[in-house]
């Protein structure tokens, strides 16, 4: 029964401090996409819908970076807490062994870890590539159409020139169009005394009356084919053709390995793929990591301990994992023997530190 009241108690406040932290950190990398984000909707002339799908497909890639690190701090002021309120004094004197306490905290660790394996390993990337979807269609937009009188108009391959226009209406009077990528031409051009302008998110309808075609061969300048028409109707596509090219972090991992298995690949593509596999789960099964380092920190920082503390260790601890994954990612990336194993590199660190520290200030 004690046991079941203290794992309620350390987990309830494990818990309120990560869901604090987590949400801090989470806002703190989310305002930059979001910035990014509404500035890109703003030049290219995208809707809220764009906006908040794109918000929204981001959540996962961020939780999965944050949610490590809140993890890490909100242990350590955890324990600095209890520390600080006599509460780890009181526990040991109760009879509660350093194993029972540590107990609820890794189960939160583990259930964290399972989450994150998870998100980091489908989650993210699906939503992920959704973004870079929303983006690339963003980017194959022109450009955010505004028909205004006597100025010309970018829509890509024309330029669109205007007299008069009645915005009620949509009667235009005195329309030029240039083509700007003609390569067999020197100059296409469509000019007509009236029409009527109809423009869509993805496309510019136009419907001529009273004009003339005219194109100049680029190979003889003396060959002009000219045409007059009474009416025409042509249509001008705001949005580009193309393809991107998919980027490892938006595969997930089941994809990846086998396009590893089933595909000839250069070894430099392949090292890429082993490392992002891997980074992932070193990602998801550092809540475990941190949590044996962090224990033994804050188990001896004592009663005259406070949160600053928790915090600084927390730093320290935090800047270290990520500077040895990303050493181990960039030893990955060149030998193809250690490209799983590499990035792994904390956790061969982090065993021996914790090993010392449970060891020479636990006594265990």
């Amino acid at each position: 029964m004690r046991i079941g009241i203290f794992s309620r108690y350390i987990a309830k406040t494990l818990i309120t401090f990560f869901l604090s932290v987590v949400s801090i950190l989470t806002l703190v990398i989310f305002m930059n996409y979001f910035i990014r984000v509404v500035n890109m909707a703003m030049a290219y002339g995208t809707g809220l819908g764009w906006i908040i799908s794109s918000l929204l497909n981001i959540l996962p890639t961020i939780l999965s970076l944050s949610a490590p690190m809140a993890f890490q701090i909100a242990v350590l002021l955890t324990l600095t807490s209890m520390s600080e309120q006599g509460e780890l004094i009181a526990l040991r004197a109760a009879g509660f062994s350093f194993r029972e306490i540590i107990r609820p905290l890794m189960i939160c660790a583990v259930g964290l870890s399972v989450i994150l394996l998870l998100v980091g390993n489908w989650g993210a990337p699906r939503s992920y590539r959704q973004f870079l979807d929303l983006r690339n269609e963003a980017y194959n937009k022109i450009t955010k159409v505004t028909l205004e009188p006597k100025m010309f108009i970018d829509l890509g391959e024309w330029d669109l020139y205007l007299e008069e226009i009645d915005e009620k209406t949509e009667e235009a009077r005195q329309i030029h169009l240039i083509n700007k990528a003609d390569d067999k031409a020197l100059s296409t051009k469509v000019n007509a005394s009236r029409g009527k302008i109809i423009l869509t998110d993805t496309a510019i309808g136009l419907q001529l009356q009273d004009g003339q075609m005219q194109r100049i061969d680029a190979k003889d300048p003396t060959a002009i084919i000219a045409a007059n028409f009474d009416n025409y109707t042509m249509s001008i596509a705001l949005t580009k053709a193309g393809q991107r090219r998919q980027r490892v972090s938006e595969q997930t991992t089941t994809k990846l390995l086998r396009r590893i298995r089933s595909e000839s690949l250069p070894d430099e593509t392949l090292n890429e793929f082993r490392t992002e596999i891997s980074v992932r789960n070193v990602l998801a099964l550092s809540p475990i990591l941190m949590l044996l380092v962090s224990c033994p920190l804050g188990f001896s920082l004592g009663k005259r301990s406070n949160k600053g503390w928790g915090m600084l260790f927390s730093i320290v601890i935090i800047f270290s994992f990520y500077l040895l994954m990303t050493l181990g990612l960039s030893i990955g990336k060149k030998y193809a023997a250690l490209s799983y194993i590499s990035p792994c590199l904390p956790y061969f660190m982090g065993a021996v530190v914790a090993k010392y520290l449970w060891k020479k200030r636990l006594n265990i």
